[in-house]
């Protein structure tokens, strides 16, 4: 019989002030975006008449989104059990898991960037390229590219 121990709250880590890798992405990042997303296509939706293409094409983007939403909360608390029970680097699963991740907050970054000026977008949301530290010291390596977001060059003039 094989035994699971459930992690609990204190077994997670906390999420990183500044995001800048995709390891550090926790559920409550999801919901925040979620709802800015929710209000800003909704605005758009509401400003198109009822029963036009342009206002279906709306309200499809905006319940989109929403299911894309929902969807990376789900994969980041099976991401933080991962984290408490310390398999992270096990392949299989939990690397196809920790892959998909940047890839689906990424595209929702994307969207949100089309209403950075508007009072409500907060700065966490950015463009995430690399899983971790060691991710991005590799990437470097391989491609020598020293464009890392400030990841590995912060001290650097």
């Amino acid at each position: 019989m094989t035994h699971h121990v459930t992690p609990t709250r204190d077994d997670i880590p906390a999420p990183a002030v500044v995001l800048g890798l995709s390891d550090d992405l926790r559920p409550a990042d999801v919901g925040p975006l979620r709802g800015f997303h929710a209000a800003r296509l909704g605005e758009i939706a509401r400003a198109q008449p009822e029963g036009t293409d342009a206002r279906w094409a709306a309200e499809h983007l905006a319940r989109a989104i929403d299911a894309d939403c929902r969807d990376l909360d789900d994969a980041l608390v099976s991401w933080e059990v991962n984290l408490a029970v310390g398999d992270i680097d096990r392949a299989g699963p939990v690397q196809t898991l920790r892959q998909s991740l940047p890839t689906d907050w990424n595209r929702l970054v994307e969207t949100a960037q089309r209403f950075a000026g508007h009072p409500d977008h907060l700065p966490r949301w950015r463009h995430l390229r690399y899983s971790c530290a060691e991710h991005a010291e590799f990437v470097e390596q391989r491609t020598g590219d020293a464009s890392d977001g400030g990841i590995l060059h912060q001290n650097e003039a």
